[in-house]
């Protein structure tokens, strides 16, 4: 048996080796244009208000991609879903989900602020059912019901303490760099970092008092949380968050890291240390409070967040729910909001603000159908905004004053399930939803509490649905800037369409007998106009040729296909071209194209082999230069039989990268191999003692060559790793 593992060992290394003397980069970037779609992991008809709510992408958002909001009804939880892999998850322990009939939503909205849904989900939350006995009558007030029964004489009351250590020494032996001024200033270095929390419950009578504190620290200083901010007197060890909670059916008392405010324009998710308290009024009514400091906070300074008046948000929403049967049928909001930032620089950002305040109102209606087949929200925002002056940044100099501007925003959104459940051919059923958002936020419209693009009016059709398998959709944007009209600023106006379709080819047609050769495809079409509506007149423009007028086109395909259980194939290809059409312009023009291959393999249930392949062209049209790149890396990975709880891995990957006039040639190659052990030490006093030992060692190379301008870069370097990580409790 061990001549077996040593022979299949060299063959993986020896296969590797092969297959790495001209490879290259990892294959995510291949599969990264698919379109995001997202699954729920409850199939649950009914679930309690703590119940794990749980998502999944079908991939990881692409660098300036934009990012993943969810909505439970007509609150935004995406600040308490927390992102890991691919799987998005909100235990519900401080925050319980909405009793009654809920719609979660899950949207992707991009940089430019656009907003595309990726899934509509029913939740039908209901009190604990082992919390009552069968037969019990509930009472009607919704405080009062947060007194659950005992069953079978037991009660629920009680207390939970929950520790949590971890703790990482991590080393770096001697690097070897040529040219040795590429050398890191830390040459070698060993550090011991770790996280701890604490977490205490307590419930007693319907009541519940938690909390958790979480800590952070570092023997190197400069990796410490509150570094950017305090330097060399940044503690090592420091309280990077904390909650605590008071709370009792609807009524809940927050305090230290908090999010609060629903309003899109005037506050929305923030986050920051403070308190929030939620007051039920009677059945249908609720009123919130929250107030926190201006910025993200660490440390044990400021510990409640409200130590600067001057660098604060406070804020305060009445809401009431219409519908007492159905929360969420028909909900309505008023919200107030006073904010005031000083310049002062945040843990984790080292800009210089100016001073703001902003003060101001807004409301908000959300609703939707007793059959949730036409959902609606919309709202209204006026801010009062306010640029005090700063002597810091005034330096002296009489600058013209900031006057104080009162502005407003709106917003309004719209769905409709045009069909539901229609059975076209096969018993697959086609569902149609169509969706309209508007949105204007006027010039100067600026609040504290919330970032907006101000002097900006959009318009949104949006057209999803899915038949059987095949999911499909289309959108249409348009949206412009300035509009004021003022003829001396740039008007701009953005026109955008996309389509985008995905089939399973090896079992739609075939129903219930999939078809292995046959893959899954996918298809995404994106055309983007953006062009200057007039040349303005001051300023800088001085012709034609300064008022941008483009428009791009981006396409791509991806074919999947699952040969076997230990086998599957992918093919990526992308086309995009960007056609500039201002005059004097027209052959700045740029064209590119992408074919990926993609191949994972595992021959035995413990060894994986990935190969990945990449051809890109890049051609522009002005310079009359046609750049290529080639890439090809290997990848395996081997938890062994003979070795309990050990993992091998390696892999080597090179790119390969010129112009076809030889002006420029570019080679980067590196290659790695890894073994990482895990082992737990049981459970005794506490829950256990897990951890991880790990070594690594990667060598790098890299050479450009620019014979246009005469220079030869090589960089070179060897370094070796390894680190100890335990986890106690």
């Amino acid at each position: 048996m061990l001549k077996k593992n040593i022979v299949a060992l060299y063959m993986l290394l020896l296969l590797t080796t092969i297959l790495s003397l001209s490879s290259g980069a990892s294959a995510q970037g291949a599969t990264g244009d698919e379109p995001v779609t997202v699954t729920f992991g409850l199939s649950e008809a009914e679930i309690a208000a703590d119940s794990l709510v749980e998502l999944r992408l079908s991939r990881a958002l692409n660098p300036g991609e934009g990012r993943i909001a969810v909505f439970i009804g007509a609150t935004d939880y995406s600040s308490l879903f927390s992102l890991e892999n691919l799987s998005l998850s909100y235990k519900p322990s401080v925050f319980p989900l909405p009793l009654g009939e809920n719609q979660l939503s899950v949207y992707l909205i991009d940089n430019q602020g656009e907003w595309k849904t990726l899934g509509d989900f029913q939740l039908q939350v209901v009190e604990d059912p082992n919390s009552v006995e069968p037969g019990t009558q509930i009472p009607d007030e919704p405080i009062e019901a947060a007194e659950n029964y005992p069953e079978d004489g037991e009660s629920s009351d009680g207390i939970e303490f929950t520790p949590n250590l971890s703790i990482n020494i991590k080393s770096q032996n001697q690097v070897l760099s040529f040219p040795r001024d590429s050398a890191p200033e830390r040459n070698p270095f060993t550090d011991v970092a770790g996280q701890g929390s604490i977490s205490f419950k307590v419930t007693n009578r319907g009541w519940s008092f938690s909390n958790q504190f979480d800590l952070a620290g570092s023997s190197f200083r400069q990796e410490a949380l509150r570094f950017g901010e305090l330097q060399n007197k940044a503690p090592r060890i420091d309280l990077s968050s904390y909650i605590v909670e008071l709370s009792k059916g609807r009524f809940k008392f927050n305090l230290g890291h908090v999010s609060f405010g629903s309003n899109r324009h005037l506050i929305n998710g923030f986050s920051s240390r403070g308190f929030t308290v939620a007051v039920p009024i009677g059945k249908q009514n609720e009123f919130t409070l929250a107030a926190a400091n201006g910025t993200s906070v660490v440390g044990y300074g400021n510990f409640l967040g409200l130590s600067r008046k001057k660098h604060s948000l406070i804020s305060g929403t009445f809401a009431r729910e219409f519908i007492k049967e159905r929360p969420g049928g028909l909900r309505f909001e008023f919200s107030l909001m006073r904010g005031s930032l000083l310049p002062l620089e945040n843990f984790n950002q080292g800009e210089i603000n100016d001073a703001e305040k902003s003060i101001g109102f807004g409301f908000r209606v959300a609703g939707n159908t007793q059959n949730q087949r036409l959902r609606y929200e919309a709202g209204f925002t006026r801010s009062k905004f306010t640029n005090p002056s700063d002597p810091d940044l005034e330096q002296g100099f009489e600058l013209t004053p900031v006057t104080s501007e009162t502005k407003n925003a709106r917003y309004g959104e719209i769905s409709l399930d045009i069909v539901q459940g229609l059975k076209l051919w096969k018993e697959k059923k086609l569902k149609l939803t169509g969706t309209y958002r508007h949105e204007e936020i006027t010039p100067l419209f600026r609040s504290v509490g919330v970032f907006t693009q101000a002097d900006r009016r959009k318009h949104q059709f949006e057209f999803t649905g899915n038949l059987g398998e095949i999911n499909f959709g289309f959108g249409n944007l348009r949206d412009r800037d300035n509009l004021d009209d003022i003829a001396s600023i740039l008007k701009t106006l953005n026109r955008r369409n996309n389509v985008n379709v995905g089939i399973p080819l090896n079992s739609f047609f075939t129903g219930e007998k999939s078809i292995k050769w046959l893959p899954t495809v996918s298809y995404t079409f994106d055309l983007t106009h953006q062009f200057g509506a007039f040349l303005p007149t001051a300023g800088l423009f001085n012709s034609e040729s300064h008022v941008p007028n483009q428009k791009s086109y981006n396409q791509s395909f991806n074919a999947q296909w699952n040969v076997a259980e230990n086998l599957s194939v992918g093919y990526a290809h992308t086309r995009a071209f960007q056609d500039n059409r201002q005059p004097g312009r027209e052959n700045a023009d740029l064209a590119s194209a992408s074919n990926a291959i993609t191949v994972n393999y595992r021959p035995f249930e413990s060894l994986g082999l990935d190969i990945d392949f990449a051809r890109e062209r890049q051609k522009s049209f002005e310079q009359q230069r046609i750049d290529r790149t080639f890439r090809l890396g290997t990848r395996g990975t081997w938890a062994t039989p003979f070795l309990k709880n050990s993992i091998f891995s390696g892999g080597f990957s090179v790119t390969l990268a010129g112009d076809t006039g030889n002006l420029n040639d570019t080679r980067n190659g590196e290659m790695d191999a890894q073994w990482a052990y895990s082992f737990n030490l049981g459970e005794k006093r506490f829950k256990k003692v897990a951890g991880q030992f790990f070594i690594r060692f990667a060598n790098r190379y890299g050479d450009s060559i620019d014979r246009q301008f005469f220079f030869n870069t090589i960089n070179k370097s060897q370094t070796f790793n390894a680190g100890l990580t335990f986890n106690f409790f």
